[in-house]
């Protein structure tokens, strides 16, 4: 059950101070209808965290125990480094209409960006890969949620200090799991 919390502290870190909460309520704040987005914040953040886990499978026979905490300490400081290095997308002008659009975007969003690396790496590293999507999901779709619900106001969020303050964070995480 640790894993499944520690996904959901990581993941949801990274959302929090992540470019897809300020897409999805930019998205919103343009016009996009708010319960159809948490529905496709819902799907998405269940797809995606689960397609990430499911690799982690293959790809956990290639590391050995050592390289897989490594692994997740590279993950945490590339997370970091998104967090901190990676604007926020600029707002839409109007709201699409294209669901399948909005579904694709935020789908390849969540599973390439910082939270689709933690749960890969967290999968490998804690042999328990589906309470880590679980936690990760739950972490994606509370944050995006949250982003819906504010919509607008989500800009209000001081997210230039909470970018560091998170990004440090995710460094502190990373050092403590090499020097340990």
């Amino acid at each position: 059950m640790s894993a499944f919390f520690l996904a959901f502290l990581a993941i949801a870190l990274a959302m929090v101070a992540g470019r897809e909460a300020v897409r999805v309520s930019r998205m919103v704040a343009a016009g996009a209808s708010p319960v159809a987005m948490f529905a496709i914040v819902a799907c998405v953040g269940i797809a995606a965290c689960a397609l990430a886990a499911w690799l982690a499978q293959a790809f956990a026979a290639l590391l050995l125990d050592r390289q897989q905490g490594w692994f997740v300490a590279a993950a945490l400081v590339l997370a970091a480094m998104e967090v901190i290095f990676l604007a926020p997308p600029k707002a839409p002008r109007e709201a699409t209409q294209s669901f399948g659009a909005l579904v694709l975007v935020l789908f390849a969003g969540v599973l390439a960006d910082a939270s689709g690396l933690l749960i890969l790496s967290l999968s490998i590293a804690t042999g328990e890969p589906v309470f880590v999507a679980a936690g990760g999901a739950l972490a994606v779709a509370g944050v995006l949620g949250a982003a819906v619900l504010a919509g607008p106001d989500w800009d209000k969020l001081p997210r230039r200090s909470l970018r560091w303050i998170i990004a440090t964070l995710l460094l502190a995480g990373a050092a403590l799991i090499v020097f340990t």
